[in-house]
């Protein structure tokens, strides 16, 4: 079943987008420092990449649930957003 609203839909690829901005920044940022700074952040680089990974399975998951499940997962994706864009504005203002 389709679940996914045109709303929710909407807000999810604006969100993608600003993620996919911030990502292009961070690469830039990462692409001027020494090999040793980049090591420095690898654990935390590590961490943002399973952070997108559970948003975009949690993301895949809203076109299968049903209205019960529907909730629930929306406010998971919530939380698994904040937490990924916390991620990537520490390790922004890391390399800052």
């Amino acid at each position: 079943m389709q679940y996914l609203t045109q709303d929710y839909s909407d807000l999810v690829t604006r969100r993608v987008e600003d993620l996919a901005s911030r990502v292009h920044l961070l690469k830039d940022r990462f692409a001027k420092q020494t090999v040793s700074v980049q090591l420095e952040h690898y654990w935390e680089l590590s961490n943002m990449r399973t952070l997108f990974c559970e948003f975009k399975w949690r993301i895949e998951q809203l076109d299968e649930d049903d209205d019960f499940q529907l909730k629930r997962d929306q406010e998971a994706l919530e939380g698994n957003w904040n937490q990924l864009m916390r991620a990537v504005d520490v390790l922004l203002a890391a390399l800052a």
